[in-house]
């Protein structure tokens, strides 16, 4: 009976203890997108006079640039697309200067949800993979990836007025 209650707190404990390794483990891995995320925040509340976060959304297409969507001192909701720069052996670092920083309001464009409808209205029987805030030939757009059922599909709206801009990229099958 105790050689029994051994094994079961020894059992226990490999339970534990291999979680935590889990748990160590996925923070390591994901501890240079943390640190991203959290510069880019930063970034969009020193340039952008953002105030509250929402939502947050990185976007590696042209450029690796974070978008964080918020509120601003006055109480409206606003998008910020911060450029970042590679730097070999550590992680991506917001560009230097302001230059880059973009902030619109997001009653002057289409918000996620406009958009959605949007999408739905064009492409009846897609099925939306993901839809986020991007930077494609240097305008600032909604980045559509979705599947027709037969292809997987990238394409891009302008942010301003969702207005597709008119390319389209085929991912081939496998």
């Amino acid at each position: 009976m105790k050689n029994k209650k051994k094994w079961i707190a020894v059992a226990i404990l490999a339970v534990i203890l291999i979680l935590v390794s889990i748990f160590w483990y996925y923070s390591y891995v994901t501890q240079d997108q943390v640190a991203e995320k959290n510069a880019a925040i930063i970034k969009a509340k020193q340039s952008a006079g953002l105030v509250s976060t929402t939502q947050t959304w990185k976007s590696v297409w042209d450029q690796v640039y974070w978008v964080v969507q918020g509120k601003n001192a006055q109480n409206e909701n606003i998008m910020v697309w911060v450029p970042f720069q590679k730097v070999e052996g550590q992680p991506n670092i917001p560009a230097a200067d302001n230059s880059g920083v973009h902030t619109e309001l997001l009653k002057n464009g289409v918000d996620e949800q406009k958009m959605t409808a949007i999408i739905q209205q064009q492409l009846p029987g897609a099925k939306i993979v993901r839809l986020q805030p991007s930077v494609f030939n240097g305008e600032y757009v909604w980045q559509l990836f979705y599947d027709d059922g037969s292809h997987h599909y990238y394409t891009f709206y302008r942010f301003s007025d969702g207005v597709a801009t008119g390319v389209k990229y085929t991912l081939p099958n496998n």
